[in-house]
């Protein structure tokens, strides 16, 4: 019990680290492939969105 006492600082900060990277590298992406799903048109998601210009361009804005 002492141990984590000592430690807790960096405990913490590794769990903010943690956190932070499961936030970057899996929700994010999520959301912003959702929101540029929603900006193609219809016809566009019939045929594929992954086809779609405008659903790749939309990535490449957001960084994907």
């Amino acid at each position: 019990m002492e141990k984590i006492k000592q430690y807790k600082y960096i405990i913490l900060i590794g769990l903010l680290i943690l956190g932070f990277a499961f936030y970057w590298f899996q929700i994010r992406p999520a959301q912003i492939r959702r929101e540029c799903y929603n900006t193609i048109p219809d016809y566009w998601k019939q045929a594929g969105a992954e086809k779609a210009p405008v659903f790749k361009n939309c990535l490449l804005e957001h960084g994907l």
